[in-house]
């Protein structure tokens, strides 16, 4: 448990940071300059707010990209915050928070480190593909016995893929089963 502690402290820190960048990605998008950032706001057709976001926009040899950048916000019809996530400068996932329809958190991913394959800054703004994302990881499950959300797994992912110890938990807080990827 407390390794997975330091992994948090870690992270938090580094998100503070910027340290999730590899030197490779901070060499990448270094000729970026930001020209301007907006708050968008989108509306359910029953008036309530569906999403609140920041477009940032950048220019590299005279053309035009942007990301959504900093704090965004999805929210289910009733009001309610569907997911919560915060984007790096140049839109990449730093930290994203998943509630249901109640506001229980159901799932917490927090990004240890991002790099990019990309050649170019040109393919890096042309798709997603190029990102390689390792991200810590909690997923919480409801208990029948408790009436509440529990912590039920967490660990590493590289992308998609499970990395290192994984730890499921009982509804009580103890552990339930160790995995190694």
């Amino acid at each position: 448990m407390k390794s997975i502690l330091i992994v948090i402290i870690l992270a938090l820190i580094g998100y503070s940071s910027n340290a999730q960048h590899t030197d490779r990605f901070v060499k990448l998008v270094k000729d970026l300059e930001q020209v301007s950032c907006k708050k968008d706001t989108m509306f359910y057709k029953n008036g309530t707010i569906k999403r609140v976001m920041c477009s940032t926009n950048y220019k590299y040899n005279s053309e035009k990209f942007w990301a959504r950048t900093g704090k965004m916000i999805e929210f289910y019809k009733n009001g309610q915050i569907a997911q919560e996530y915060f984007l790096d400068n140049y839109g990449n996932l730093m930290r994203m928070k998943i509630f249901d329809r109640k506001g229980n958190k159901l799932e917490e991913y927090v990004t240890t480190e991002i790099d990019s394959n990309a050649k170019s800054l040109d393919d890096f703004f042309e798709s997603n593909d190029h990102i390689v994302y390792k991200t810590f990881c909690q997923i919480y499950k409801y208990s029948k016995n408790s009436e509440s959300y529990f912590l039920y797994e967490e660990g590493l992912r590289a992308d998609t893929k499970k990395i290192g110890k994984w730890i499921k938990y009982y509804d009580n807080g103890k552990v339930k089963k160790e995995n190694e990827f």
